[in-house]
């Protein structure tokens, strides 16, 4: 057994010299920074091996930028920006790929390394490396238009997407047992002219507490539907219709709906989505709220306007990405209850190796009509029951990372990716 552990030591602190150093190999292949949380690095440095993957954007000869997108079938819509930099200077190129709501993980990477390996090609053919390429092309067997009719695809589902999923959960211990159930089902169909959501959520939490002498029943429930028609109005303003229904018993609902038309005006077209975004985002919309009890204004029900205007900022550029919205919302019958939501998710890459990230959220609250007259009980505030009086709400969250050593990260190694046991 010692002998063992002083060969396993030997290993670990003598590495064989036989290794060679694959960047220096490399030193004039092409470097690339490869923006993307959603690849699979280790696939893509098997795949596109000819290339230097460096971990900081000044070192590279390309830089991408990589984006994706819902689509209307519940896929993504990918969109990769290659921009030269140094001797590449002033070259740019825009790929987009498509992928299914129910493809596989490698159904994905695979066109995702196809449509990284296309646009690399201009790139990789100015240096050495350019013999590795082995450029073929499928064989078309349309000669021309007249040979065959081509019709366009036959889709029995007519773009009508239908999406369910259920969630649940026990966990029983000696003294609590909890019980969480999270069922969805959603319904969506989008044209380049129009689009229909329609979703529906349920919350249901049972939690049961053994006090001794006693035993302690709690229960949350909560159930939304929400539903929107938008159509398009050309590259900048779209109109439509929103609408919502809530039943929660935490926050005094018996029954709210709310219904209204609203509009949309977008600064930059719609077709550059996937990068930059800023919308303005106004509705106007009738509310019926039923309350399970009296509320502090002594109402059991009450029927009122409201208006809410959202402001949203998308931004994805090499520096960094910027997410910002401001929703502001009132009544009309008393403009002195109404709620201000702000959110700010900000990374920008200061300088090499070196990077911040901001995500924050402010509520401002004055628009609490639903709370019950009898207030909460201490098992309500405890147990999360019941939705408390506050004027404010603060969240935030500062992340500073630091990055040093080789600039290169090409070296594919799964050893030990699997210590869960450890960690």
């Amino acid at each position: 057994m010692n002998k063992l552990l002083i060969f396993l030591l030997a290993i670990i602190a003598f590495p064989s010299y036989s290794q060679t150093d694959s960047t220096i190999r490399k030193d004039k292949a092409l470097n690339v920074y490869l923006d993307c949380s959603y690849c699979d690095m280790d696939y893509l440095r098997t795949e596109i091996s000819v290339i230097n993957y460096v971990r900081d954007r000044s070192e590279a000869d390309v830089d991408i930028v990589a984006s994706s997108i819902q689509t209307g079938s519940g896929g993504q819509e990918f969109t990769f920006v290659f921009i030269g930099q140094g001797k590449f200077k002033g070259q740019r190129d825009t790929l987009k790929i498509n992928t299914t709501s129910f493809v596989t993980d490698d159904a994905q990477r695979k066109p995702i390394a196809q449509s990284l390996k296309l646009g690399l090609i201009r790139y990789i053919a100015k240096t050495p490396f350019a013999d590795k390429l082995n450029i073929s092309f499928a064989k078309d067997t349309i000669q021309s238009s007249s040979d065959v009719n081509v019709n366009p695809v036959v889709d029995k589902w007519k773009s009508w997407v239908f999406t369910t999923s259920i969630l649940g959960t026990v966990n029983d211990q000696q003294l609590t047992d909890q019980i969480l159930l999270l069922p969805t089902f959603s319904i969506s169909k989008v044209t380049p002219n129009w689009k229909l959501n329609l979703s529906y959520n349920l919350n249901y939490q049972q939690s049961t507490f053994n006090l001794g002498d006693s035993t302690l029943k709690a229960i949350i429930r909560t159930q939304s539907f929400s539903g929107s028609y938008v159509r398009s109005i050309g590259e900048h303003f779209s109109a439509g219709l929103v609408s919502s229904i809530n039943i929660s018993t935490q926050s005094n609902y018996k029954f709210q709906s709310k219904i209204g038309p609203a509009l949309e005006y977008s600064i930059f077209p719609y077709s550059e989505c996937t990068h930059k975004q800023l919308r303005f985002l106004y509705a106007v919309y009738d509310v019926n709220n039923k309350y399970v009890d009296t509320t502090i204004y002594g109402k059991i029900g009450q029927n009122t306007l409201a208006e809410a205007l959202t402001v949203y900022s998308q931004y994805k550029q090499k520096w960094g990405s910027l997410t910002a919205q401001v929703t502001g919302a009132h009544y009309f019958y008393d403009p002195s209850k109404f709620e201000l939501n702000a959110s700010l998710s900000l990374s920008v890459n200061v300088f090499e190796g070196f990077s911040v990230s901001i995500s924050s959220f402010a509520n401002i609250i004055h628009d609490q009509i639903y709370l019950p007259l009898a207030g909460p009980t201490e098992t309500d505030i405890l147990l999360g029951l019941q939705t408390l009086a506050t004027t404010y709400q603060i969240m935030t969250a500062v992340q500073v990372t630091y990055t040093f050593g080789s600039i290169y990260n090409n070296i594919v190694n799964p050893r030990f990716n699997l210590l869960f046991p450890y960690n």
